[in-house]
């Protein structure tokens, strides 16, 4: 119920104030693995490097799903993501947000502390739609997290 409502508000969060000035987006899916598992739970999100003024307040967003699989959405669920370079960070919502008390991982706070830092981007992508292309979906690479990480990593 909880992730439910999250995503109608994501849906209204990202629909809201559309006007004709909005970048295009290209759908873009991805995976995010913890120990080489789904991250379930998590959510991710893209922050324009370098941006523009109509990118200045852009965050493309996805939940991570139960196989660990993530649709970007930037206006509208699951619309996509505008071209650019992103760093990206991944966290997790407080345990009483889940539907499920045990599906997030024990360490979830120290992990959304190394791989949700701002001022330490684990993570980037960069999103080009390939030229003379017939792909309607962009899939990326997976974001490969480990729970032993430490903030002395790089």
């Amino acid at each position: 119920m909880r992730w439910t409502l999250f995503g109608i508000f994501l849906s209204l969060w990202t629909g809201c104030g559309g006007s004709p000035d909005q970048l295009p987006v290209i759908p873009v899916q991805g995976k995010v693995l913890l120990d080489g598992e789904p991250a379930a739970g998590a959510y991710i999100e893209f922050v324009p490097q370098n941006s523009t003024e109509a990118m200045r307040t852009m965050r493309p967003v996805s939940s991570v799903d139960e196989n660990g699989e993530f649709v970007l959405s930037t206006y509208a669920g699951g619309d996509g993501i505008p071209e650019g370079e992103y760093n990206v960070f991944v966290r997790w919502p407080t345990p009483d947000e889940m539907t499920e008390p045990d599906s997030y991982p024990e360490n979830w706070e120290a992990l959304r502390e190394i791989y949700g830092d701002p001022a330490n981007p684990r993570f980037d992508a960069t999103i080009q739609k390939p030229d003379d292309s017939e792909i309607d979906v962009i899939v990326i690479p997976a974001f490969e997290l480990v729970s032993d990480a430490d903030e002395s990593e790089e």
